[in-house]
């Protein structure tokens, strides 16, 4: 079977709704993902099986042993895009990788998403999160969404949550998508009551209305105090929670004073932890969802000692210019160009120069840290954490905060009832890593 024509049918496959097995052919075989959550890689033997819908207990002869990491290793197709609607924004946030606020002078018209929708859904695409700016201003926001539900895409939603009207919300399908609000004490609004109460309001109505609903929330000097808060308030209203540091991408150059320092350690890792345990128990509850695939892609760069950025997601911005990841798009590096009336598998299976990158061009970087050792999962072999503060590509791309977080934060995992490596390496499967290969 052909790479193209198990695209096609997989494509024919949407219209069966998301209860289903949802697999890609890759080099090495096949990535595949259940509708309970799992992700495994699978032999090229696996194809059949996976064509019948055999559940994952009865594919274990068929799972990779072995995986062959060659110098530009990435998936053939992602398995989730960063679609940005409009840079335009009714907020100036601080933090904002994006710069939100002013639209682009160059946006891509709606009907060009739409082709780009269609190919990435063609393609074998899992899952899109449409964003910003502050995507609900885009005047075919609800268009949008309803066209990639309709193609089968998971679709999640970044919002600050302030326009999640029930007029709005009732013209969005519920499955199949989840809505992410905001929720870091960093937004400027004219509210007298600030942001909490206008995105837990907004959280609120979306639950009531039958969506799938998460905070997203940026750990930083202003919020540290407020995150078991955030996190508990989460848990007893059935809201899954994704929280990163603050960092100096794009705006954030601009306000490094936010960023958090080794006294916010101890308590930040409290809260990582509570945020970990809940998240696990969500995502068993709620299966295969974008969050669930996100998680996957640092799972896959930590198995093949490079990250995940322009190997199995990606971002495109709203003048259509594609970048590896958020944190290129906010620095503007990396792009291999604009996709504005190209195909986006031709595109993508281009020679992109981030993936001529891994962990081994940070070697000399990373000697004698504290955490370049295999217990720790380190994210900031990053080059565009490294560019943010160097403007080189592989310097440290980690703070103080961040070196110090890591230490603590694996010692009081393998505390919990968390595997250490859970959330980072799939059990089993042996990377066979090898730049100089072709």
């Amino acid at each position: 079977m052909t790479v193209s024509s198990l695209s096609n049918s997989a494509y024919r496959n949407l219209a069966r709704g998301d209860q289903r097995i949802r697999f890609n052919v890759e080099d090495f075989g096949y990535i595949a993902a259940y509708p309970e959550g799992q992700i495994r890689l699978f032999s090229e033997s696996a194809g059949p099986s996976l064509e019948l819908g055999y559940p994952l207990e009865e594919m274990r002869q068929h799972l990779l042993e072995e995986l062959e990491v060659r110098q530009n290793f990435h998936l053939n197709t992602p398995l989730y895009v960063w679609i940005e609607l409009t840079r335009r924004c009714n907020l100036t946030c601080p933090h904002c990788y994006i710069e939100g606020g002013l639209a682009r002078s160059n946006e891509m018209p709606t009907d060009e998403i739409i082709r780009l929708l269609h190919e990435m859904a063609v393609m074998g695409v899992w899952a899109v999160v449409l964003t910003g700016g502050e995507p609900t201003l885009h005047p075919d926001f609800g268009e949008l969404v309803n066209y990639a539900r309709s193609l089968g895409l998971l679709v999640g939603i970044a919002t600050n949550g302030m326009f999640l009207s029930e007029r709005l919300l009732d013209s969005l399908p519920r499955k199949g998508v989840i809505i992410s609000v905001s929720l870091d004490n960093l937004h400027v609004m004219d509210h007298p009551e600030g942001n909490f109460k206008v995105a837990t309001e907004g959280i609120l109505r979306s639950q009531k209305m039958g969506f799938l609903t998460n905070i997203m929330t940026n750990t930083n000097r202003k919020d540290i105090d407020h995150l078991h808060g955030f996190i508990d308030w989460a848990k007893d209203h059935g809201v899954s929670v994704r929280a990163i540091p603050f960092s100096p991408i794009g705006r954030g150059g601009l306000n490094r004073e936010l960023e958090n320092t080794p006294d916010d350690v101890q308590q930040a890792a409290e809260c990582w932890i509570k945020e970990m345990e809940w998240e696990h128990e969500y995502h068993a509850k709620w299966g295969l969802c974008a969050g669930t695939i996100f998680d996957y892609g640092l799972t896959l760069g930590y198995l093949t000692r490079r990250c995940s950025s322009g190997r199995s997601i990606c971002y495109l911005s709203s003048d259509g210019t594609i970048y590896p990841c958020t944190s290129c798009a906010g620095e503007k590096i990396l792009s291999p160009g604009n996709v504005k009336g190209k195909n986006f598998a031709d595109f993508w299976r281009s020679d992109w120069e981030i993936r001529h990158y891994s962990w081994d061009n940070f070697k000399s970087t990373c000697e004698g840290c504290v955490i370049n050792r295999p217990e720790y999962h380190c994210s900031s072999r990053c080059p565009a954490m490294s560019y943010a503060r160097h403007r080189q590509y592989f310097k440290c791309g980690a703070s103080d905060f961040e070196i110090l977080s890591t230490v603590v934060r694996t010692a009081m995992l393998k505390q919990s009832h968390l595997s250490a490596y859970e959330h980072y390496i799939e059990r089993g499967l042996v990377a066979n890593v090898g730049d100089e290969r072709a």
